[in-house]
């Protein structure tokens, strides 16, 4: 028999966050029904959506998150689906979810990924943010508490979170979405252009580097504030750069397909703000690259130095050029290395597993 569960997040079907509906994709025990503030899209088909605002009281949404205020028409109509448990996406969206998990008497879990772990805005103590109000309470009501890394697991307590609540549960990758094409001598960045992901050490790196590269391109994808700035300064660089900008996730697959080497050079940004774990170390592992990459939150816990690709100091230009002239100076080797993560991948972040797995963790709090 499938029972129902409630999957909170604040913000639903965001295009960036993919991975919070593709956690699910294995269950047939659970049947998730989303609940948030706001439809970004559609859902995908078979999934449903509720949206809170219309289900509010004469305070509206001001005083659900800020007060916990929980109207009748909103519980009977979540308590209609009859759900056994409450799965929160990130420690702000947690702790709009507290009240409501208070007044159906439903056991909380919170999955934590990244920045909701480490920006000083949120382990600073503030009484006008409601997730930092409501933190310690969160901590101890919330029957489980998933970081997405042992990193993760590792700032949580040093803020206060009790050990005892937490079992590291990593995201996973579809592996029938991403596999080794045709390799060419192709370097990728796929990600942000902000201070997080470290682009500016990328590119000073390449600076570096300069004729050491002929012979490869270098195809950095994405688009975001620092890029404007920093494509001025790659453009003097002298090694084939290709810009194509922001694409779609749907066609990512082709790009890791394709490269030999992608590169993850993630550093802590000024406020704090830090990765879990990033996906797309696993996307080019499933994808047979050799990975480029920082020792940076859980980034070491997913590639391993030496063995699936060459890990250096986050924000170190030299040692991170170091690491990418070793793997462009033996295209066998660095092939090996790619074929070598693709096997970590699917072993430890191969979604159909850890899917498994998350439906076994909420099964053991319903």
């Amino acid at each position: 028999m499938t029972r129902q569960f409630l999957v909170f997040a604040d913000k639903m079907f965001a295009p960036s966050e993919g991975f919070i509906q593709n956690a699910y994709k294995s269950f047939n025990r659970l049947l998730p029904v989303f609940v948030g503030s706001e439809l970004r899209q559609q859902p995908p088909s078979g999934l449903k959506a509720i949206e809170l605002a219309k289900l509010h009281g004469p305070l509206g949404e001001t005083g659900f998150k800020q007060f916990g205020l929980i109207s009748q028409r909103l519980k009977d109509t979540l308590a209609a689906e009859k759900p056994a448990l409450i799965h929160a996406h990130f420690g702000k969206a947690a702790a709009y979810a507290l009240p409501l998990a208070r007044a159906m008497n439903l056991p909380l879990v919170v999955t934590y990924h990244g920045g909701d772990a480490t920006k000083h805005a949120n382990t600073r103590n503030s009484f006008t943010r409601v997730y930092n109000r409501r933190r310690s309470t969160l901590w101890r009501e919330a029957t489980l508490i998933l970081p997405v890394s042992d990193f993760i697991r590792g700032e949580l307590a040093k803020a206060g979170c009790p050990a005892s609540k937490m079992t590291v549960h990593y995201n996973g990758v579809d592996p029938s979405r991403f596999a080794p094409g045709e390799k060419s001598k192709l370097i990728l960045f796929a990600g942000r252009w902000v201070e997080k992901k470290g682009v500016d050490t990328l590119v000073a790196a390449l600076a570096r580097l300069g004729p050491k590269l002929d012979g490869w391109r270098v195809r950095m994808v994405g688009d975001g504030p620092l890029k404007t700035e920093l494509a001025a300064k790659l453009q003097a660089t002298g090694v084939n750069i290709e810009l194509p900008g922001w694409i779609p996730a749907a066609d990512m697959p082709k790009h890791f397909a394709e490269a030999m080497i992608h590169c993850v050079p993630s550093r802590r940004a000024a406020t704090g703000d830090a990765e879990g774990l990033p996906m797309v170390c696993i996307e080019a592992m499933l994808s047979g690259c050799a990975v480029a990459a920082t020792r940076h939150a859980g980034i070491p816990e997913c590639v391993k130095d030496g063995q699936t690709g060459l890990l250096s100091l986050e924000g170190d230009a030299e040692a991170f050029a170091a690491s990418l002239e070793k793997l462009v100076a033996n295209p066998d080797a660095t092939r090996a290395m790619g074929l070598a993560g693709r096997n970590v991948a699917l072993r430890d972040f191969n979604l159909d597993i850890q899917s498994r797995r998350l439906e076994d963790l909420l099964l053991g709090v319903a």
